[in-house]
C-alpha cells in the first residue's frame, strides 16, 4: 500500500509538471512492533511554485566591469561616468568591486527572478579602455556555464564595435575574430561616441553599412545600437534612431534592436507627436512611420534605465510603454534592466510586473492593455524568439542547475537575516501596494 501511495503521489504530480522535477523522500522516524510511522518530504519544481517562478526573463542589457582592468587607468572618463552607478549599499574598500563579476552573478541570479542576461559593455575604444574587455566576457559566461547542466546558458554575449576610431579594416577583423569563438550573440555600437566627439551613422555608407554588412556576412544577424540618454560627450547628431531605422529598412533579412528605445531623461514622454518627435521616443515612433515600417517588423525597442527611470513616473510611463507596444509592435519590446548599475534589477522586475496601462490611457491614446500575455512577451519570450532560444526549454534545463538552487538558500537567508536584504522597495511593489500607497497620500504602509 506504501508503494502504491509513492506511486499515485509521483504520478498526479509530474501530469502537471511540465519542467523541472518532482522528488519523493520517505523516512523511517519510528518503529514499535507493528506501529512504523513514515516521515515523507515531496518536492515538485512544478505548478506549485509561484506563478512568477515560471515566467521566462530575459534581461538583455546587462553590465559588469573588471575592477583591476587597464582602463581604470587609460580611462579617467569612463571611470567618472561609471563611479555614480555603484550601489548605494556598497561596503567594498574599492567600490567598483561591487560591479564585478561575482557581483554580477549574485545580483542577476541570487537576488532576481532574472533567467538569462546579455552582457554587454559601455562606450569603448578596445580591451584597454574596455571596463569588460571581450575575453573577460567569455570568462564571465565560462564561469555562468560551469553552474549549469543541459546545454543551456545563463548569459549571452554582446561584442562592442567601434568602427570609427583607427583602422575599420582592423575593426571588421576583430569581429570576425570574435565570432570564430562561437560566443557572439549580436553585435552592438555606440553610434553617438567617437574620437574627438564625433559619432558616426550606422547608415553611413563608408562606416556603418561596412560593420553591418560584414557582421551580416558572419552570420551575425542582430546589431544593436544606444539611442537617446546621451553620455560621454555624445556627438548628439548621431545620438537619434532614424539611422538605425534607414538601415532596417535597406537589411530586411536583420534585426536591429534600438537601446533605451531613443528615451532621454530630459525629454517628458507623453503621446506621439509628429511635432515634438526630435528626441527620446517620440523619435523612435517618427523614424518608423518615415521609412514606413509596421509594427512587429525588423526594429526592437529595448527599455534598459528607460523603465527603472519611468517607473516613479507612472504617466510617462503608460506613454513610453504604450507608444513601444503600439508602434514597435507588441512582439518586439525587449526586457533590459541596465543592471548592474545600481544594484539588483528585482525591484524593476517587480514595478513592471504591477504596472498597468489604465483603461482611461488605452482610450484617449489607443494604446494596448498590459496584460499577464504582452508582459510575458517582454520580459523574455520576445528576446527568446530574437535570439532562437526555445523558452520552456531552456527555461526547465535552468531550473535544475547550481544557481537556481542557491537561489532559494540566499533568499532564505535573506529572510533569517543572516545576510542583508540585497535591495529595498522605494514604492509600491504589487497591485494591493499600490491601492494602499493611493489610500496613504502616496506614503508605503500605514505610517
Amino acid at each position: 500500500r506504501v508503494r502504491q501511495i509513492i506511486v499515485n503521489l509521483v504520478s498526479n504530480a509530474i501530469k502537471f509538471t511540465k519542467c523541472g522535477e518532482v522528488a519523493v523522500e520517505v523516512e523511517l522516524e519510528s518503529r514499535e512492533d507493528d506501529q512504523i510511522v513514515l516521515h515523507f518530504i515531496v518536492r515538485d519544481t512544478g505548478v506549485g511554485i509561484p506563478k512568477e517562478k515560471h515566467q521566462f526573463i530575459f534581461d538583455v542589457h546587462t553590465h559588469h566591469v573588471m575592477p583591476d582592468g587597464p582602463w581604470r587607468q587609460s580611462a579617467p572618463s569612463i571611470v567618472s561616468m561609471i563611479r555614480p552607478l555603484v550601489p548605494a549599499d556598497c561596503t567594498s574598500a574599492d567600490p567598483f568591486e561591487c560591479l564585478d563579476r561575482v557581483s554580477f552573478l549574485q545580483d542577476f541570479f541570487l537576488t532576481s527572478d532574472t533567467t538569462i542576461a546579455m552582457l554587454s559593455d559601455v562606450p569603448n575604444s578596445g580591451p584597454e579602455d574596455a571596463p569588460i574587455p571581450w575575453l573577460e566576457a567569455l570568462r564571465t559566461k565560462q564561469l555562468a556555464d560551469t553552474t549549469t547542466r543541459g546545454g543551456a546558458s545563463r548569459v549571452l554575449l554582446h561584442n562592442l564595435v567601434a568602427p570609427n576610431f583607427g583602422d575599420l579594416g582592423e575593426r571588421l577583423d576583430r569581429m570576425s575574430a570574435a565570432v570564430a569563438t562561437g560566443k557572439v550573440a549580436a553585435f552592438k555600437v555606440y553610434t553617438a561616441w567617437g574620437p574627438g566627439g564625433r559619432g558616426f551613422a550606422i547608415d553611413d555608407e563608408r562606416i556603418g553599412l561596412r560593420v553591418v554588412e560584414h557582421a551580416r556576412s558572419l552570420g551575425i544577424k542582430v546589431m544593436c545600437a544606444h539611442k537617446g540618454l546621451p553620455i560621454q560627450g555624445f556627438d548628439q547628431r548621431f545620438n537619434g534612431p532614424a539611422d538605425l531605422v534607414a538601415a532596417a529598412k535597406q537589411y530586411p533579412d536583420m534585426q536591429f534592436v534600438v537601446y533605451h528605445s531613443a528615451f532621454e531623461r530630459e525629454t517628458v514622454e507623453g503621446p506621439y507627436a509628429a511635432s515634438a518627435a526630435a528626441r527620446g521616443v517620440n523619435s523612435l515612433v517618427k523614424a518608423m512611420v518615415d521609412h514606413g515600417l509596421p509594427p512587429n517588423s525588423n526594429v526592437w525597442a529595448e527599455l534598459g534605465t528607460t523603465w527603472r527611470e519611468l517607473m516613479r513616473k507612472p504617466n510617462e510611463a503608460a506613454h513610453c510603454i504604450g507608444k513601444v507596444l503600439t508602434h514597435i509592435g507588441e512582439d518586439r519590446v525587449l526586457w533590459g534592466t541596465d543592471a548592474i548599475w545600481y544594484g539588483s534589477p528585482q525591484p524593476q522586475i517587480m514595478a513592471f510586473r504591477a504596472f498597468r496601462i489604465t483603461d482611461e490611457f488605452q482610450a484617449r491614446y489607443g494604446y494596448p492593455a498590459l496584460t499577464d500575455t504582452v508582459k510575458a512577451k517582454v520580459f523574455g519570450l520576445n528576446a527568446a524568439r530574437l535570439y532562437g532560444l526555445d523558452a520552456t526549454a531552456t527555461r526547465c534545463a535552468l531550473q535544475a542547475d547550481k544557481l537556481e538552487a542557491s537561489r532559494s538558500e540566499f533568499s532564505s537567508f535573506v529572510r533569517d537575516g543572516r545576510v542583508p536584504a540585497p535591495w529595498q522597495p522605494r514604492g509600491p511593489m504589487s497591485r494591493r501596494d499600490v491601492l494602499t500607497y493611493l489610500r496613504n497620500g502616496g506614503r508605503i504602509g500605514a505610517g
